[in-house]
């Protein structure tokens, strides 16, 4: 944890070094909500309801959405470009001789703080939402339930990549699989009873990016109770699942070359 904590600070000094290009990469980040955000309204224009949710409804499940995939971003989005620049580059040589978790290098290797500013627009977009929709429980209790179902949200997210970024031991390729698996995720942001149950099965089941969003936010916008229980099982099922493929792709790996 310490060594943790240096290499945040290392890599924190950084980014500040540079800070207009630390504030444009804000933005960027911003813009993509507000992307999401102006689809949302598209949506919300043409019905007053969306797989039977209004749309502040679905603004508090975007707001949702925003914070998990934002935290990965910030602390593992090394894992977008892990076969690249880890497997064919030969980077991982590199990170192996340390004595240091290999995981951990790769996601310390950049701490992309800048993202941060989605966690914070999506918590604005949770607080306009639960203004709006009456009989928002602001509770203690509800609350901490709040704070466990976005961190068993932000671990699905990890878990997900880290399995698909543990592929490229066994399939070399610089692209991989992780450019449609990161589209797949804006499903997971609507109500699931919207999609063919083929799609439904994937999002729910298989790549299970539906308890990253929309089925633990609707916990606390009148949906049903059982995503409650749920989201941490698929979050610690998930996590198990992609340290398994991991540590099984590391002891096959072979080093970069031929």
């Amino acid at each position: 944890m310490r060594l943790a904590f240096v290499f945040f600070l290392t890599y924190l000094k950084r980014r500040l070094a540079y800070r207009g290009d630390l504030f444009v990469q804000m933005l960027d980040e911003l813009l993509r909500g507000g992307v999401a955000l102006a689809m949302l309204s598209i949506y919300a224009s043409k019905t007053n309801s969306l797989g039977g949710y209004s749309p502040d409804q679905l603004l508090f499940v975007l707001g949702f959405s925003l914070v998990p995939i934002s935290l990965f971003h910030c602390l593992c989005s090394n894992l977008y470009q892990f076969n690249s620049r880890y497997i064919i580059e030969g980077n991982l040589d590199r990170v192996l001789l340390r004595p240091y978790p290999v995981y951990l290098q790769i996601c310390f290797d950049r701490l992309a703080i800048e993202d941060l500013s989605g966690a914070i627009l999506g918590t604005v977009l949770m607080v306009i939402a639960a203004a709006r929709i009456p009989g928002f429980d602001y509770g203690p209790a509800h609350l901490a339930m709040l704070l466990v179902m976005l961190l068993s949200a932000t671990v699905v997210v990890v878990g997900v990549f880290m399995a698909f970024a543990s592929l490229g031991f066994w399939f070399e390729d610089r692209v991989g699989m992780m450019p449609p698996v990161y589209n797949l995720m804006e499903f997971g942001r609507w109500p699931v009873g919207l999609y063919a149950p083929w799609l439904k099965l994937l999002i729910t089941c298989v790549i299970p990016f539906s308890f990253a969003g929309f089925l633990p936010a609707s916990v606390f916008i009148g949906g049903p109770w059982w995503p409650l229980a749920a989201a941490p099982a698929v979050a610690i099922a998930s996590l198990l699942v992609a340290n398994l493929l991991w540590r099984m792709g590391l002891a096959r790996y072979n080093s970069a070359g031929n």
